[in-house]
């Protein structure tokens, strides 16, 4: 059974999910607009019991995983929705109080605040079955995060401390890898990954295992752009490990902050249909479909084949 990724559009926000192979569903960051709800919708498709919810008054479909990559309100502003569906397993930043405070900090209003505060003090260190792991299907899902008072010691305002604690996840699925950052910023993909004296002795005073994090962002296919593809997450140091064929970015329409660099060297690109790609971002093509099918090793195809949809028939497409 095929795999099939999306990156949704929800305007100002982010909101990615993937249906495994075994039909469970895994979402990365719950952002919504007032139009559409990427939870509500996966829940509207996913497999359920209906007999189950009509004798018991349960929602007949639930999330495998969960992840929040980070405590702003356009990455978690549909949570609520999020935990009316499970999930089973739920990561995101193991938050302290200073972490919280900065987040507030940062908000751009009271609703966010206030999403915010109900969402820490319920679900601030995620949570898993105590005696399961995941089934994903054949499919591998790696995430990685600096610790909140690592973000805290590399610097810059409440936003950008915020920011560099983000839960950066990878997932290998037939051959592909895809990569979605968060909303990390340069100086931490700078400390991560960077090869040069002082950065490395940065590493070691702050506890980091760089040799994991470079193998987390290698050599991927699709790399989900960092805080929305603005210059702020970008990184030479991130491009030139990860070389990704494309990159995708969450955009708000009429952004004008999306770094151009993201489509050039070393983003390889790619042919969908009769245009060629670098950059795919929602603001130009709206929502975004990666069906990503088994190795057909009869005909000599040893990596996952790929179907790209965008746009509404993304998620008016049969799964």
């Amino acid at each position: 059974m095929s795999a099939i990724f999306f990156l949704f559009d929800v305007d100002l926000g982010q909101s990615a999910s993937m249906r495994l192979p075994n039909g469970r569903w895994c979402i990365f960051d719950v952002g919504c607009n007032s139009t559409f709800s990427p939870v509500r919708w996966i829940a509207g498709n996913g497999q359920g019991s209906l007999i189950a919810q009509a004798l018991f008054g349960v929602p007949s479909f639930c999330f495998l995983k969960g992840t929040v990559s980070h405590m702003h309100g356009d990455h978690l502003a549909d949570y609520a929705n999020l935990f009316q569906h499970g999930p089973e397993f739920l990561k995101t930043v193991n938050a302290d109080q200073a972490y919280v405070t900065d987040c507030y900090a940062s908000c751009s209003n009271e609703l966010s605040r206030a999403t915010v505060r109900a969402f820490s003090q319920r679900y601030a260190s995620g949570f898993s079955p105590a005696v399961s792991t995941p089934d994903y299907g054949g499919v591998q899902i790696s995430e990685l995060c600096l610790p909140v008072a690592v973000a805290r010691q590399i610097g810059g305002d409440a936003n950008s401390r915020v920011n560099n604690a983000s839960v950066v996840t990878r997932i290998d699925v037939y051959g592909k890898s895809i990569l979605l950052c968060g909303d990390m910023e340069r100086e931490a993909w700078e400390i991560l990954l960077g090869q040069d004296c002082a950065q490395m002795l940065q590493r070691g005073q702050y506890g980091i295992n760089g040799n994991a994090w470079r193998a987390l962002v290698a050599n991927v296919d699709i790399l989900v752009a960092p805080h929305h593809g603005h210059r702020s997450g970008y990184s030479t140091d991130l491009l030139n490990l990860a070389k990704p064929s494309v990159v995708l970015a969450s955009v708000v329409a009429k952004d004008p902050h999306v770094d151009s660099r993201y489509s050039q060297i070393p983003v390889q690109g790619i042919q969908v249909g009769a245009m060629r790609y670098s950059l795919i971002s929602t603001r130009a093509q709206s929502h975004i479909r990666i069906e990503i099918h088994p190795p057909d090793v009869l005909s000599g195809q040893f990596r996952g084949a790929t179907y790209w949809m965008f746009g509404e028939i993304a998620v008016k497409h049969p799964i």
